[in-house]
């Protein structure tokens, strides 16, 4: 009776074993669609910024891009709620402001980029409670990974949002003092990765030079702006963050399985 009853247990748990696998790889694709709802929101304000003197046509296929990969992840994804029509209203604006003749997007387009940035905002509180009911048992380093990959994209759109006096910030809640909270949680996120991963010492090392670079100028938001620049080396860490959670994700999977 006993032995039989061990056997049904392991049968059981044999049974588990895809699932945990599929729950970790859904919570992994949940981040990354995040991440890239992120970049699209970064890289379509740095398009539509009257700060920068060129408008540089690889801005519009890195939102291009990113939107095509969220996309991609929400046909994997299958059952996500409320997410593809929200995803289906960000793009259909983005193909709106698009639309108005070339000379017109940046300067005469401002109230489509609010709309777009709105859109966005909704998708990523939608998207952001769906990985949040996701995330029970999924394993402390991943989930780590992800918040810091996260702050960092918060603290990057943020400082492109704060260019446009007249598009507002609808991705998180803005109070005083709100650039100096993020930079402390990814501070704090930077610190809590290395004692989770310390087979990652030097990579994580490298995220913070890279993030220690630009930081004065998203403290020093008001002064000197450098969209671009900004984007460029916090872009960087946000998709070595992704890479090194995919690994995580992977692992878990396999270990899972």
């Amino acid at each position: 009776m006993v032995t039989h009853l061990k056997r049904l247990l392991v049968l059981a748990l044999l049974c588990m074993a895809p699932f945990a696998h599929a729950d970790i790889q859904r919570l992994q694709q949940l981040h990354e669609l995040r991440s890239q709802g992120f970049l699209a929101g970064t890289y379509l304000l740095i398009d539509n910024n009257l700060f920068e003197r060129v408008r540089e046509p690889g801005n519009r296929e890195i939102y291009r891009g990113a939107m095509g990969q969220m996309d991609r992840l929400l046909k994997q994804l299958g059952s996500t709620g409320e997410l593809r029509p929200l995803y289906n209203d960000f793009a259909a604006l983005v193909t709106e402001l698009e639309q108005l003749p070339e000379g017109e997007q940046a300067y005469y387009g401002l109230a489509t980029v609010n709309r777009i940035m709105m859109a966005h905002g909704k998708f990523e509180k939608a998207a952001g409670e769906l990985y949040a009911a996701e995330t029970a048992d999924a394993p402390t380093e991943l989930v780590a990974l992800h918040a810091q990959s996260i702050e960092t994209s918060r603290i990057l759109l943020l400082y492109e949002n704060n260019m446009f006096s007249s598009v507002g910030v609808y991705f998180i809640q803005t109070q005083e003092g709100i650039f100096e909270d993020l930079d402390a949680q990814i501070a704090e996120g930077s610190a809590k990765l290395k004692s989770l991963l310390p087979d990652h010492q030097d990579t994580l090392r490298q995220l913070d030079q890279q993030y220690e670079f630009i930081r004065p100028r998203l403290i020093n938001h008001h002064t000197d702006w450098v969209p671009t620049i900004a984007a460029f080396y916090l872009r960087k860490n946000i998709e070595i963050l992704d890479n090194l959670s995919s690994e995580q994700a992977l692992l878990g999977a396999n270990t899972a399985s």
